[in-house]
């Protein structure tokens, strides 16, 4: 209950979620001392968070005596960090049951609507669609283009199944209105990074589509029918996003500058007035950074103190306290060792949905991979993982991959009898 609540809350209220928060992970370490199974309680993931958190330990304290000043922030920034590891507590009450999961990701996706409905009005939406770049009242509009498209991504997945089944009408509704849904939201926050993770992600699963196709020896046609709402649901989607033109034609010009700079060689030219430009000029500020401690990094607060000590203007310093890249930014807080223990957990998470694939749950399989692959892309943009907007979909939908990593690694047929 406690952790149904943390899913379905993390929009709407942040303090029951904290509170549901607290509840689960005690009621986990509860758990995990009662637990019978001594491959399970002692698994290796364990010993990688008890590593991440003396590495942790070690870097506050070279980051308090560097930083003094930032010594309070330290320690809350290294414990949103340290919470990308509760996706083995949500893990735990799975247990690796695809039903559970199901509704866990149900409850996670109606928990994000429902924050719409309650954030967004007429208005934002009326000047939306006549091309005002809107956040919808959420932290800005790259977050909430961030979750529209993680929307937009499951209602192509529902119409993908839809298409391969017998038509139910509910089930049609849902991926017509998540579809519709996510790519408006996408369009209208203007948010380029996401534009792009969706295109790359669309033509690999095109990719991916052709090939199992030419692999198959027999092959299943569609039905007349299927083909028919095919191309209704094809021609409308084309429709919408002609409509939309003119927002990504005016995201696109602005970046025009910053291209031309970059083509010419001229890298002190790129004006920094643009996300671009600032982007590029904070990159490489943060390389030279991440050069001087490689290892272990300057810890989890100090990006803000390293942005003041940068060559930047003071607009600049007292608007923008991170680096807008999230690999950057664990890099720069833990360096090499942080950046490895983080890429063992996600490979963990990974292989865990693969199991999906194996098991015959295609379209949840394929649909999971592909936000993941959405979730890496747009990292590269914006530092979602130090704000609640990556770490909750990375404990969520990290907990669906890690339950089946977990408690079906020793038998993957188990998922598909759940």
């Amino acid at each position: 209950m406690a952790l149904s609540i943390y899913a379905f809350s993390w929009l709407i209220s942040f303090d029951l979620s904290r509170s549901a928060e607290s509840v689960f992970v005690l009621c986990f370490v509860i758990a995990w001392c009662m637990e019978p199974e001594p491959s399970v309680k002692w698994h290796r993931v364990f010993l990688l968070l008890l590593a991440f958190v003396v590495l942790q330990t070690g870097v506050y304290f070279f980051a308090v005596e560097r930083f003094p000043d930032f010594a309070d922030e330290q320690v809350k920034a290294a414990r949103h960090f340290s919470k990308l590891f509760l996706c083995i507590a949500v893990a735990w009450w799975l247990r690796g049951s695809m039903r559970a999961a199901k509704y866990l990701l149900m409850i996670f996706l109606v928990g994000f609507l429902v924050s719409l409905a309650i954030h967004s009005t007429t208005r934002e939406w009326l000047a939306a669609i006549s091309g005002h770049r809107v956040d919808f009242g959420y932290t800005n509009a790259q977050h909430t283009a961030f979750y529209l498209g993680l929307v937009l991504i499951m209602g192509g997945s529902l119409l993908a199944r839809c298409l391969r089944q017998p038509p139910r009408v509910a089930e049609w509704c849902l991926a017509l209105g998540l579809t519709i849904l996510g790519l408006v939201g996408v369009a209208v926050t203007q948010t380029r990074a996401v534009w792009l993770a969706l295109v790359i992600v669309l033509v690999g699963l095109l990719l991916v589509g052709l090939v199992f196709l030419c692999r198959q020896r027999h092959r299943q046609a569609l039905s007349a029918k299927s083909v028919v709402v095919f191309i209704a649901v094809a021609s409308m989607l084309a429709m919408l996003g002609y409509s939309l033109a003119p927002s990504f034609e005016k995201r696109l010009h602005a970046s025009q500058a910053t291209i031309q700079a970059l083509e010419t060689g001229s890298f002190d030219e790129i004006p920094l007035k643009n996300g671009t430009g600032v982007r590029l000029h904070t990159w490489m500020y943060a390389l030279e950074r991440i050069s001087e401690r490689p290892l272990t990094g300057w810890g989890a607060e100090s990006r803000k103190p390293l942005i003041d000590e940068g060559p930047f203007p003071d607009w600049m310093k007292n608007r923008f306290g991170h680096f807008h890249n999230s690999y950057l930014e664990i890099l720069l807080a833990y360096g090499a060792l942080g950046m490895l223990a983080l890429v063992i957990l996600t490979w963990m998470i990974l292989k865990g949905t693969f199991l999906l694939l194996r098991s015959g749950r295609r379209y949840w399989g394929v649909g999971l991979l592909a936000t993941w692959a959405f979730f890496f892309i747009i990292n590269m943009f914006e530092s979602y993982l130090i704000f609640n907007s990556g770490m909750y979909f990375y404990i969520i939908v990290g907990g669906v991959g890690m339950s089946f990593y977990l408690f079906n690694e020793r038998d993957g047929a188990e998922v598909a009898a759940r």
